[in-house]
């Protein structure tokens, strides 16, 4: 029995404003949070621990994006290689504004 190529699923297009408002605000979190937070911490307190910020929060950016990946991209597509932006917009489309 021949086995049968997997199918590919295209990132999914977001509708409405409050999923567009949803998906913007995780990407902006994800992406900005570091950089706001480590130069908060580094202006007011001291540069490296500014600096010691935005790394772990970078670290914790990544992880939370790992976690959004798993919970939402098909098995067959995870080794494919996706941005921030795509990564979101899976999620949203998958786990919260299901009716698209």
């Amino acid at each position: 029995m021949e086995q049968l190529p997997p199918i590919i699923e295209l990132i999914p297009k977001i509708r409405g404003f409050w999923c567009k408002v949803v998906l913007y605000s995780l990407y902006s979190v994800l992406t900005f949070t570091p950089f706001l937070v480590g130069g908060w911490v580094g202006y007011v307190y001291n540069l490296w621990i500014g600096i010691a910020f935005f790394l772990f929060l970078t670290l914790v950016s990544g992880v939370i994006s790992s976690k959004m990946r798993i919970a939402s991209i098909p098995f067959e597509q995870r080794e494919m290689s996706y941005s921030t932006m795509a990564i979101v917009k899976w999620y949203v489309a998958k786990n919260i504004c299901l009716k698209n």
